[in-house]
């Protein structure tokens, strides 16, 4: 089976993933993140958890230490001894993993109707090859009542950048397809982005089966631009109040860089 770029990709950075991402504006990034997160987690320890696309672990670890037990899951191999190594650092905790190499596309190893929480955070809806499938697949692995939230690239932010290189001709056929490409110098690692505006993405989940609790942008405000601003502590704190504020206004997603929907699996049978 020929190599994915993607996933030939994500096993040359995974080593260096971490530090690809620490910076302010992530750092700020993931604290609007949590923020979004936290109220959703199970109450009761004993529910399971997953982390799709989970890459280095960053958010699977994050249930794992609030005591939930997580399946973690990449297609990235590397990415997944990435996580593996940070388990070694947390033995207890690790008892309570479940590390699998596999497509969300396609995850016929892991059960049916089984998580409490599904997290697919850094995209992978937008990386993989089949964004319907995907979501096909969380809808199945999801208890009844239980909860998904995913980011995915806003296709209203990729139009810059065909601006910006001048190419009308690639921004018209973008404009009908919604797909782009992650740019890199090996063409090897090019892989198909599928990108979403807040209907769309709405739209994916509602025919998978879900019920769309909430649609939010990350980040409304320009500070990737800008980011020396979050430098002052106090300033960025205040950034993210005026953030969570802002996004308050379900209209206010369309600018930002990524979507970040919040669904449900109905806990009962779905009326037709």
């Amino acid at each position: 089976m020929p190599h994915h770029p993607s996933r030939r990709y994500h096993d040359r950075v995974a080593r260096q993933y971490d530090a690809i991402y620490d910076d302010a504006y992530w750092h700020f990034h993931d604290q609007l993140t949590w923020h979004y997160l936290k109220p959703h987690l199970p109450r009761d320890l004993a529910q399971r958890c997953a982390d799709l696309g989970c890459g280095t672990g960053k958010w699977g670890l994050k249930l794992l230490k609030s005591g939930l037990q997580t399946t973690f899951v990449d297609h990235s191999a590397a990415m997944i001894e990435q996580t593996r190594a940070k388990l070694a650092d947390m033995p207890a905790r690790a008892r309570h993993a479940t590390l699998l190499v596999a497509d969300i596309v396609h995850m016929p190893e892991v059960e049916s109707n089984q998580f409490a929480m599904v997290l697919a955070m850094g995209d992978p809806l937008s990386i993989c090859s089949d964004p319907a499938r995907a979501a096909a697949e969380m809808f199945r692995i999801t208890a009844p009542g239980g909860i998904v939230i995913a980011t995915a690239d806003n296709k209203l932010a990729a139009i810059d950048h065909y601006f910006a290189a001048g190419d009308v001709a690639s921004l018209e056929e973008f404009a009908k397809t919604s797909k782009t490409r992650w740019l890199t110098r090996d063409e090897r690692e090019q892989f198909d982005l599928t990108t979403f505006t807040p209907q769309s993405l709405q739209k994916l989940f509602t025919r998978a089966g879900f019920e769309v609790l909430s649609i939010i942008g990350k980040p409304v405000l320009p500070v990737r631009e800008y980011r020396d601003i979050l430098a002052d502590a106090s300033i960025a704190e205040r950034l993210l109040e005026l953030e969570l504020d802002l996004a308050k206004d379900a209209t206010t997603a369309a600018r930002a860089a990524h979507l970040q929907i919040t669904a449900r699996v109905p806990a009962g049978p779905v009326q037709g």
